[in-house]
This record gives structure tokens, C-alpha cells and sequence, in this order.
């Protein structure tokens, strides 16, 4: 490959014109002439996303590489055989890049189901590949399988994640502004806003491994690219978690870690708990309100933005009321059949 071939060509471009060029096998110049070239700059990782583009395509199932065949343009005219496969090649990385993820984003969805929990409701779901679902009060969400993916949209609630790890058919959450691409774990999900987690979502592992990253697919993808190639302030943007992390995202999915948990303190709702950090009193009733009645009202705004932490039964906001004289200087009363927070 000359300097004025390499002048003319983006770094990509130049990755597939080496790949497609080892079909027919380097000589002895040109294999100098590659490892030249794969030390210069970031050529070596751009030859090594080219490569694993072009081993997604060999991985391609044979009825869909014909569908991806047949709808590329009929040579007008015998080419040389190395020009061949330099133009089979871009066309083939083109295909893996562009149209085979949009077959599996348009392909019809093989299953559908829509599942939802009421006020202080609780419900346990496992699906047809043996994937549990755990569902918290007051929670929507829609779980599609296509034939190339699995896909679960949450769009209120906590839900506890077991999922079922099929190689061939990844798991995503889809909440708020984030998309949760499962690695083979249990997790848990929670997206309430106005809430006590604020506008975004809250993402706990207790084993295994997820991806939490934009929910747009191409803004997604963008993110992965840019943390393959280790640039500053991806993980704004894009985490790996594993057993025990979690992580908060705001309105925008920008992320921030938080402070591991113990694996059973994941998704404390299914043992009845609900743990309180630095939270505003209005925010924790609201909590208990998502189970059951909450006979107590602040008195005033300065009481409702008091701050509270613990762990508490969600089933019992009585025993969190008579705590708060504990621990914040309020006392409760009740006048006229209600029951107030105020100031002591």
C-alpha cells in the first residue's frame, strides 16, 4: 500500500483494503509494509474493529446472508479478483454495520406480552426461556422477543432481573433515557421519576455482569466505540457493573456510580424493605404510599425537605412515623381526624 493510496484513505477505509488484501495473501513487501502501518497512530485498533466486523458477518446465518446477497447491485462487468474481493469486502462490512442490524431491529417479534402490578401488589413472572421476573408495586413493562433479541421495556416500577443467558439471543431494558444490556446475571432496574431516585434510572447487579449505556441504538453504539478505544468521558455515558455496583443515572442518562451493595441488599422491595439514604421525608412517604395508605401528612415545606435514612418495612409506615421523633426534631399530632408531621 503506497503513501499516496494511504493519503487519499480514512483509517477505515485503509483497515478494509489490508483485511480484504490478506485473502489473496500479502508477500513478503506488503507484510512489512502492515506491520508499518498497524504502528502508526490508532491503525491497530481500527484493524481490529474491521476484523471483528467481518467475523460478526461470517457469523451471519446462511438464509440471511443470501437475503444480504441478493439485494446487492449485479456486477456490470468482470473485475480483477483482488478488486473483487476489496468491493465483496467493504460491501460485506457494509451489510454487518447497516443493513443486518437493521433486519433484527424491524424483524416481527415472535412473542409479546405486557405485564403491570397495582398499589402494594407484587408479582413474579418467568418467561418461556426460563428468564424470572420479579415485578415491585405500581410497575409497567413490555417484554417482546424477536428472533435475534430479547426485549423488555420498562417504563414505570422496580423489577429484579434472572435472566437466562442465550449466546445467540441477547437481553436489553429498555427505561427512561438507558438501555441495560445484559451480560449473563441478576439485577434490578428501577425508573420512577419524581421520585426519591430522581428523573433517571437505578441499575444494581447482585451477580454477574450488565452494560448500562444511552438507550438510542446508534448513540449506544457511538459510546461503545469511543470506550473500545479508551477516550476520555465515555463512562459518563457508558459502565460496565458487576456483582455488587450500581449506578444512577439523571434525566439525560448521564451516569454516576454509587456505593456498592451486598448482593442481598439488591432490590431490597422482594424482602419487604425499603432503604432511605439522605432522603427527603416527602419523597419517603411517597415511597410507603406506593404499598398501601399513608395516614401522614408534613405540615410545612421545611418538614416535607427534612432529610431521613434507614431501612424500614414498607408495609408498616406507622413504625417510620414513630421513629421520626427519634431522630428529627418533629412530633406527630392529630387534628381533625388528621395525622400531621410538624415542627417540634
Amino acid at each position: 500500500m503506497n503513501s499516496a493510496i494511504n493519503e487519499l484513505m480514512s483509517p477505515e477505509e485503509q483497515a478494509v483494503r489490508w483485511l480484504t488484501r490478506q485473502q489473496d495473501g500479502l508477500s513478503t513487501r506488503e507484510q512489512r509494509e502492515f506491520t508499518a502501518w498497524l504502528a502508526q497512530a490508532d491503525n491497530a485498533a481500527h484493524y481490529a474493529s474491521t476484523q471483528q466486523l467481518w467475523q460478526r458477518v461470517g457469523e451471519l446465518p446462511q438464509a440471511n446472508v443470501s437475503r444480504l446477497r441478493a439485494s446487492l447491485p449485479a456486477a456490470p462487468r468482470k473485475i480483477p479478483r483482488r478488486a473483487f474481493w476489496q468491493s465483496a469486502g467493504l460491501a460485506a462490512l457494509l451489510c454487518a454495520v447497516l443493513i443486518w442490524p437493521a433486519w433484527q431491529m424491524f424483524a416481527p417479534p415472535v412473542m409479546t406480552t405486557e405485564l403491570h402490578t397495582g398499589r402494594g401488589e407484587s408479582q413474579q413472572i418467568t418467561l418461556p426461556d426460563g428468564t424470572v421476573l420479579s415485578l415491585d408495586a405500581e410497575t409497567q413493562l413490555q417484554v417482546v422477543y424477536y428472533p435475534q433479541r430479547r426485549e423488555v421495556t420498562l417504563s414505570k416500577g422496580q423489577v429484579w432481573f434472572q435472566v437466562q443467558h442465550l449466546e445467540d439471543k441477547p437481553f436489553v431494558v429498555l427505561s427512561g433515557p438507558s438501555r441495560v444490556t445484559v451480560l449473563g446475571t441478576q439485577f434490578s432496574v428501577r425508573y420512577i421519576p419524581q421520585s426519591m431516585s430522581g428523573e433517571g434510572i437505578d441499575v444494581a447487579v447482585s451477580s454477574g455482569a450488565v452494560r448500562v449505556g444511552p438507550r438510542a441504538w446508534l448513540e449506544n453504539l457511538r459510546w461503545r466505540a469511543m470506550a473500545r478505544l479508551d477516550m476520555n468521558g465515555h463512562d459518563r455515558h457508558l459502565l460496565v457493573l458487576r456483582a455488587t455496583q450500581r449506578v444512577t443515572s439523571d434525566a439525560r442518562g448521564n451516569l454516576t456510580r454509587q456505593q456498592p451493595l451486598a448482593p442481598d441488599a439488591v432490590a431490597g422491595w422482594r424482602q419487604s424493605r425499603i432503604n432511605f439514604d439522605n432522603t427527603p421525608l416527602n419523597l419517603a412517604l411517597a415511597e410507603f404510599s406506593r404499598y398501601g395508605d399513608v395516614p401522614y401528612t408534613p405540615a410545612s415545606a421545611d418538614v416535607a425537605a427534612l432529610r431521613v435514612s434507614g431501612s424500614f418495612n414498607v408495609h408498616r409506615p406507622d413504625s417510620f412515623a414513630q421513629a421520626l421523633p427519634k431522630v428529627l426534631p418533629v412530633k406527630i399530632t392529630t387534628q381533625a381526624g388528621e395525622t400531621q408531621i410538624q415542627k417540634r
